[in-house]
């Protein structure tokens, strides 16, 4: 689910995910540090609701679609400049 509705928290909605993914990109990472970033999430519950990769693979697309993310040369992401 991409967005939020009526029986959908932010929490479990791709967007919702993707913010979370933002904050965490303080330095560049990886997709793999990205995902382990959201399973810690989920285990000390500062992310509600469990995401599989294939989720967290959305949310890097829907934040890469938005313009908030880049690919570095080394193939992690970063937050744009811009």
């Amino acid at each position: 689910m991409l967005l939020p509705e009526k029986h959908v928290t932010l929490a479990e909605s791709i967007l919702g995910l993707g913010a979370f993914l933002l904050l965490a990109l303080d330095r560049p990472k990886t997709i793999d540090e990205l995902y382990q970033h959201a399973q810690e999430g989920w285990a000390n519950q500062s992310l509600p609701a469990f995401h599989s990769f294939d989720s967290v693979l959305l949310g890097i697309l829907f934040l890469y679609s938005v313009g908030l993310i880049e690919a570095t040369q080394t193939g992690a992401v970063r937050q744009c400049v811009s």
